[in-house]
């Protein structure tokens, strides 16, 4: 089978190109070129170029070809685009949701075809498999590496022309052979969070973004500060208020009408139990028969919590909670679980 590895410079997809070519498959790089070092703040060799020279010599090394795409302004228009607009509506995005779908496994997908791939293969710690004549998601051996959240809005179609080889390996194993292999970025450490911004997300949006200062109030309404830009905050944060009062103070609401920041003193006035869900996507296509034991995970690095009942309201979504739960996010995933098993997930409203 011909496959193309999705090499991102790092030591996850290397080893994924590594293990599959020696199961005998003909493999070769692809790397995109999706943001402009420079605008995004790094130096001539930071950032993703020095990530493409990275994946040029481990395909250097493996002795595959390697390729480069560049998808600029295809990211630009897409995920930043959406990045900017979300922040602008007092909203907390999270890019690599919307690039997974439409760019890495969208644009990026497209060009492997066209260069005579039948699947491609990513570094991702998501495990897969097909059962019933459906692509299920798992997640992995290595429950700390769990990446399955970033992908609900996945579809059959993708799912169906993609590997995830490193899946049933811990990281601590990907190290170990990406070092027996000798691969130059064995010892590389693991990218940051935001690909395309290098420093602090505010470097980023006040390029894009007017900061209007405002209020800071207390539920009652009572104007304890100013804010830099509602921009700048998200529901829950506490550090960064810069706002001097006799207790620790929660962001609880961006009012955007009013560009009113409303923080509390009572952190349990974040826990909430009802909330809803727009941009559903069910992995399988359609939403499950059976809604009994799931779970739904409404932050990258929080625990999933039992869900009591799921309505449709319209094109939403209504959930309802087994218990509260804290500083739920609009603009966030919610994502369903069943067990291990992935089911889909929706944008918090």
């Amino acid at each position: 089978m011909k496959i193309a590895i999705a090499m991102s410079g790092g030591v996850d997809s290397s080893v994924a190109a590594a293990l599959l070519q020696k199961e005998g498959h003909d493999v070769f790089g692809l790397t995109m070129r999706q943001y402009d070092a420079k605008e995004s703040g790094y130096g001539e060799n930071e950032g993703i170029e020095a990530d493409i020279k990275d994946a040029k010599a481990v395909c250097d090394a493996l002795e595959i070809e390697h390729f480069v795409i560049d998808l600029k302004e295809d990211f630009k228009a897409i995920v930043q685009k959406n990045f900017i607009d979300e922040y602008s509506s007092g909203r907390t995005p999270n890019p690599c949701i919307l690039c997974n779908p439409t760019i890495k496994f969208g644009k990026f997908m497209e060009a492997a075809f066209k260069l005579g791939a039948d699947k491609i293969a990513t570094g991702h710690y998501i495990q897969i498999k097909e059962e019933d004549e459906q692509f299920k998601i798992l997640t992995p051996e290595d429950d700390t590496k769990d990446q399955t959240y970033m992908i609900w809005k996945l579809n059959q179609k993708q799912l169906s022309r993609t590997l995830f080889p490193i899946a049933k390996y811990k990281k601590s194993e990907i190290r170990k052979i990406a070092a027996d292999l000798e691969l130059p970025i064995h010892a590389k450490t693991d990218s940051q969070e935001i690909c395309f911004i290098k420093d602090h997300y505010e470097d980023f949006l006040k390029k894009h973004i007017i900061f209007k200062p405002g209020d800071i109030t207390l539920p009652n309404g009572k104007v304890i500060g100013k804010h830099r830009g509602l921009a700048l905050y998200t529901i829950g944060q506490r550090k960064g208020l810069n706002t001097p009062w006799k207790c620790p103070l929660f962001v609880l609401k961006l009012d955007v009408e009013n560009n009113k920041l409303v923080v509390t003193e009572n952190p349990d006035d974040l826990l909430e139990d009802v909330f809803e869900l727009e941009d559903v996507n069910w992995i399988s296509g359609k939403r499950p028969d059976d809604l009994s034991g799931i779970s739904i995970q409404i932050r990258y690095n929080s625990a999933p919590v039992p869900v009591k009942n799921i309505q449709q309201n319209g094109n939403l979504l209504s959930i309802e909670l087994e218990r509260s739960t804290r500083a739920i996010t609009p603009g966030q995933s919610g994502v369903f679980y069943k067990d291990n098993l992935l089911l889909g997930g929706g944008i918090i409203k």
